[in-house]
């Protein structure tokens, strides 16, 4: 198929311009499954938890990816809505099981099991409504799910191995097949105020642990600046994203010469990491408001300027993606951040909570008075290759 071809095929199929009130009670209960991965890695914040909410993580959101694709070409409908209830509910087992799947035979036949029945109902409401997404790279992910819900019944560590070749592989799928995304159709509206408003809902689960976790122990002066400062953090993440981020994603599937490339890199994959960053901000922020003074001598200290330079050069990455470089300021404050998460184990956990949110406020800062004063905002990162072709952009 030429790239004309492909370009006339997705003109000519109707897609979705707006999210409905169905998909934004779908992404609630993913919003549950997200916060009981948070509420695990916050009990037991060490690299191998983090490894194992990474591997729960990954299957919840390439489903709410699949599910979005799936209502993006389609009117809704009364059957529409039972689909998103249905799919919901299996999320909502996935998300019940997610913290102690790895660890339990019983909760990783209920996460398996779930993730395969939301799979074969993603399939076959893909089969009914749009037979131009018959077959593409998201679909894939039905042969993984099986993956998973045969290897339930392992004992440890096999049934780790088994899921981590599945979430590899199910992350591989989208780049192995990447030449039947550009047969898909894209709503250039919907699919951005879906990714958004995932990240909103990620967001406010950070301020609700942290602000649940103040409310349980004495509000002294030290708390009270713990949390004003994590909920800084929280705005300057969310003006990060919604001042420029998101209208540029809406942007560059208008224009961008492969919208494809936009859809995999940017909303797949970018995304996720950022959904990743989040929830390492929101674990850091929790366990320092829990207690502010101490000086944690491990390294899940560095969790919180860890997920926040993984968001800033996340962002740098969807920039270059996108239109072919990346912001400087956001690219040098996140190495900076980098920089805090290597000696935070040795300072007080207020002042990297500080430092964090002095950071990423002065992006916001120095970004705002560049674009205020007529001056462009300066690039690194350039792309040599940056055109139409799908697999140089």
């Amino acid at each position: 198929m030429t790239d004309a071809t492909a370009t006339t095929t997705v003109r000519a199929v109707q897609v979705r311009d707006r999210a409905t009130w169905a998909e934004l009670f779908f992404d609630l209960v993913l919003a549950f499954g997200v916060g009981q991965i948070a509420h695990l890695l916050a009990g037991h914040a060490t690299w191998p938890v983090l490894g194992q909410c990474l591997l729960v993580l990954v299957p919840l959101w390439w489903a709410w990816v699949d599910v979005v694709m799936a209502m993006n070409a389609v009117h809704e409908t009364s059957l529409q809505r039972v689909f998103l209830m249905l799919t919901a509910l299996a999320v909502y087992g996935m998300a019940v099981a997610a913290p102690q799947a790895l660890n339990d035979r019983e909760q990783a036949l209920l996460y398996a099991g779930s993730y395969l029945a939301l799979r074969l109902l993603i399939g076959e409401a893909i089969r009914r409504e749009c037979a131009l997404y018959t077959i593409h790279p998201y679909r894939a992910g039905l042969a993984f799910a099986l993956v998973l819900f045969g290897a339930a019944t392992l004992p440890a560590p096999w049934r780790e191995v088994c899921w981590a070749f599945a979430v590899v592989a199910e992350l591989a799928a989208p780049v192995l097949l990447s030449g039947h995304l550009r047969r898909l159709a894209f709503g250039v509206n919907h699919l951005p105020e879906r990714f958004g408003l995932f990240i909103i809902i990620a967001l406010g689960e950070n301020i609700f642990s942290v602000g649940a976790g103040v409310a349980k122990g004495p509000l002294d002066p030290v708390s009270l600046t713990a949390l004003v400062l994590a909920f800084l953090i929280g705005c300057a993440l969310w003006w990060l994203y919604f001042h420029l981020v998101a209208s540029a994603v809406a942007h560059a599937l208008r224009t961008h010469p492969t919208p494809a490339i936009v859809v995999r890199d940017v909303l797949s994959y970018g995304h996720l990491v950022l959904v990743a960053g989040l929830l390492l901000v929101s674990v850091g922020a929790v366990r320092t408001v829990h207690d502010p003074l101490r000086i944690p001598h491990s390294g899940a200290a560095g969790l919180l300027p860890v997920g926040a330079a993984l968001i800033l050069l996340t962002f740098c990455y969807t920039r270059r993606r996108m239109f072919g470089a990346a912001s400087a300021t956001r690219f040098y404050c996140g190495l900076v951040l980098l920089a805090a998460a290597v000696v935070a184990p040795l300072v007080p956990a207020l002042a990297v909570l500080a430092f964090t949110a002095l950071v990423l406020l002065l992006v916001n800062a120095v970004e705002h008075w560049l674009i205020s004063s007529g001056r462009s905002v300066p690039l690194v990162l350039r792309s040599r290759a940056f055109g139409s072709s799908f697999g140089t952009t």
